[in-house]
């Protein structure tokens, strides 16, 4: 049970947060609005004609690495992210040359502080992202000797690499850095290891630096980071005695170079530096492993009839799959399919994608029945129909959520507690009958773990731009949904006397086929509604 100690405790330091953000941007407030964000957050926004850059104001609490994912919610949106220092320093950026839907870029340690994100389009068209921001773990640097040469790589899968080294008090040193891509770098960031202080930077936009380290015996971090390029970053690195750049086979000596193996997991048949790497995904993702256009079918082998095309820039979301995972049931666009496996790479969490199991006959079709508890299960039944069906997406509550989830005590404060959710997706929850109707992911949209105490209702309420429903798979199992509430088309839901336990949220839109962003609130005052 929390104490009233560590909520003010924990309220001092996130007034303290806001005061030391707000006087740390306002020299750069004149460049354009900024929307405020904290680490674990997600946010939505839009990029116009107007406005083609998004501002948010990060406040770093405590010092961590930090990991920014932006997503697109408008197709063909391609979406770019940089992170600065209050004074315009780049400190990390994905320009997204790849034009991925999906891109992260990492940071090293950051300080306690007040960061700039920026959020722009890569390809040139504008709409709606959702931008999320979350504290991760960092890999220590590796430590970089005099005159040993380091070749290395950053990719989507491996975006950071740090090194570690001291200044000499015999005289000064030269780093050197140069891009092994022909027209373009990774991002370079040189800092102080012992007070944080950014010392020098430089944008992907150049291929490399020579930086001449003082005399003394200060600590440095060289960190390299992806910044987007459709294949592996190459990369060479050396730390030269300023009287000796021989000692740098990057200057011209002959020293034979000692190469770090990359530490990036091969793709089976896929040489990563043929094939753009995949984005990161929250589900499980796949592309085509050829590089040329791979066929859709209407069930899972080649018997079956072609019903589209997935080409080789584009990505398909992995619904169900075959036990013997030969064939997987993918959403294009809207259009539901087959591919081989032997045709396509993934990407996410595939392991959590549920299995599916067809008769020989292409005439099964899978419909849902509802089950005493509120929860749906699939049955097969035959029909006489010559078309081929396949089994549609449902909801399944085993999925990680989309957009996270947290941990609510009774009297949790603030109430009420808010996330940023884009509701709509592929899977139809009219199949669990009781009214419960819309489209939305497979995957929960959120999930929160309540533990119950004094309040005797627990609220959740939606409020986004357009028609949403509801849909929550309580603690006990059981389903329940809901559409209009409070006089408008935002739904709600309250547990009178809630149980302790984990509540999955789907937000899903009346209409098929689009998308609806807004904010999800929970709260325990029955003051709060949409």
């Amino acid at each position: 049970m929390r104490t009233r100690r560590p909520k003010l405790t924990r309220w001092i330091l996130l007034l303290l947060a806001c005061l030391m953000l707000v006087t740390a941007i306002a020299p750069v407030w004149a460049q354009g609005s900024f929307i405020p964000i904290a680490v674990g957050d997600n946010k939505t926004g839009t990029l116009t004609g107007e406005n083609p850059v998004a501002r948010f104001a990060l406040a770093v609490t405590q010092t961590q690495g930090i990991s920014i994912r932006v997503f697109a919610i408008t197709p063909g949106f391609a979406p770019a992210i940089a992170l600065l220092s209050t004074e315009g320093v780049v400190i990390a950026s994905n320009n997204n040359a790849a034009i991925a839907t999906a891109i992260e870029t990492t940071t090293n340690t950051l300080n306690v502080g007040a960061y700039i994100i920026e959020v722009s389009s890569a390809n040139g068209q504008l709409g709606d992202f959702l931008l999320n921001v979350e504290g991760v773990a960092v890999e220590p640097p590796v430590a970089l000797p005099i005159g040993q040469l380091v070749t290395n790589s950053v990719s989507n899968g491996t975006p950071r690499r740090a090194f570690a080294f001291s200044g000499s008090p015999a005289g000064s040193l030269v780093l050197i850095v140069q891009s092994q891509l022909p027209n373009s770098g990774s991002n370079f960031l040189l800092t102080d290891a012992d007070t944080g202080e950014s010392v020098a930077s430089s944008s992907p936009r150049i291929r490399g630096g020579r930086y001449l380290i003082p005399t003394g015996s200060e600590n440095y971090i060289a960190e390299i980071t992806f910044a987007g390029a459709p294949i592996p970053e190459g990369f060479q690195i050396c730390l030269a005695p300023e009287t000796n750049l021989a000692a740098c086979p990057i200057a011209g000596s002959p020293i034979v170079a000692t190469q770090i193996p990359p530490t990036d997991v091969p793709q089976p048949t896929l040489p990563p530096t043929q094939l753009p790497p995949l984005p990161i995904s929250s589900v499980c993702i796949l592309a085509s492993a050829t590089g040329g256009p791979v066929n859709i079918r209407s069930g899972p082998g080649t018997n079956y009839n072609i019903v589209g095309q997935l080409n080789s820039t584009s990505i398909a979301n992995v619904i169900a799959r075959l036990p013997d995972n030969s064939w997987q049931q993918v959403n294009v666009n809207g259009l539901v399919g087959w591919m081989s496996t032997s045709v396509v790479r993934f990407g996410g969490p595939c392991q959590t994608v549920p299995f599916v199991t067809l008769t020989p006959t292409p005439t099964v079709i899978l419909t849902a029945t509802a089950t005493g508890t509120g929860a749906a299960t699939a049955t097969a039944t035959a029909t006489a129909t010559a078309t081929s069906a396949v089994p549609l997406p449902t909801l399944n509550y085993s999925l990680p959520p989309v957009f996270g989830s947290t941990a609510l005590t009774a009297g949790f404060v603030p109430d009420p507690f808010t996330v940023g959710i884009t509701a709509g997706g592929p899977a139809s929850a009219s199949y669990i009958g009781g009214g419960c109707y819309g489209y939305t992911t497979s995957a929960p949209s959120f999930s929160v773990n309540y533990t119950s105490g004094a309040f005797p209702t627990l609220r959740f309420y939606f409020i986004g731009s357009g028609d949403t429903t509801m849909i929550i798979n309580s603690p006990s199992g059981s389903y329940f949904c809901n559409d209009d509430s409070f006089g408008t088309l935002n739904p709600t839901l309250d547990f009178n006397s809630p149980q302790s336990g984990r509540y999955d949220i789907w937000i899903a839109t009346y209409a098929s086929g689009g998308s609806v962003g807004g904010t999800l609130y929970v709260t325990e005052n029955t003051g709060n509604h949409p």
